[in-house]
């Protein structure tokens, strides 16, 4: 199977049929509950950052620098000439991702300064637990200045359909458009996310790669 859906207590291989089935993927929470009122939060606010780990950091580490790197060069499309099959040739990795208890400004950041739509969420194994996009972030009816020192879970959906390395390219792309989101992280037999691959990827193999031998 090319296709699993993780969640709490959820572990299900799915056909191809059944990613393409609706829906698979719940909708994620709506952060309504009433606040306190609040001072303004500034980014450098250090009540703000949450979690402090490198992953997190709107500086990046020393040691996340190179990963950091590598992200940007893949998204600027430097990668090698040759047939596209399967998700591991066009995937986007290493992936930027976020502990669930980051905080929200943290994640905004992240989505400002990598220009990226989509954050996986991990534990300290580095396995999948969630994934939060733009959308999530936007759709929340409270004032950014409350949602900020938040946690990035309170938003995220625990329940995450993902490829394998090894999954046929045009079914990704089928996938995507049927059940409407940016992306779906790809992992491996560990639940350990290796990369993502969202519309904007495949849409720039068709660009960067003649003759496409997936669409044939």
């Amino acid at each position: 199977m090319s296709f699993v859906l993780f969640g709490p207590g959820i572990s299900d291989h799915l056909t191809l049929d059944q990613a393409l089935a609706h829906p698979v993927l719940q909708a994620p929470p709506r952060a309504i509950d009433p606040v306190e009122k609040t001072r303004a939060i500034t980014p450098n606010d250090p009540d703000a950052q949450g979690d402090s780990t490198p992953r997190t950091a709107a500086e990046p580490a020393p040691k996340f620098a190179a990963e950091v790197q590598a992200y940007q060069a893949v998204k600027r499309g430097q990668r090698a000439v040759g047939p596209v099959q399967v998700a591991e040739q066009i995937m986007t990795s290493p992936v930027l991702s976020l502990l669930p208890e980051a905080s929200i400004l943290v994640l905004r950041q992240l989505f400002e300064e990598k220009n990226i739509g989509l954050v996986p969420l991990i534990n300290q194994e580095n396995q999948l637990v969630g994934v939060v996009t733009k959308g999530d972030l936007t759709r929340q009816r409270v004032r950014f200045t409350d949602l900020a020192p938040r946690a990035v879970r309170t938003i995220a959906n625990a329940n995450v359909l993902t490829a394998t390395t090894q999954t046929n390219i045009r079914e990704l792309a089928r996938v995507l458009l049927a059940q409407d989101i940016r992306g779906l992280p790809i992992v491996d037999d560990r639940r350990v996310v290796v990369g993502i691959i969202t519309r904007g990827d495949i849409l720039q193999s068709l660009v960067n790669y003649a003759p496409l031998e997936l669409w044939l």
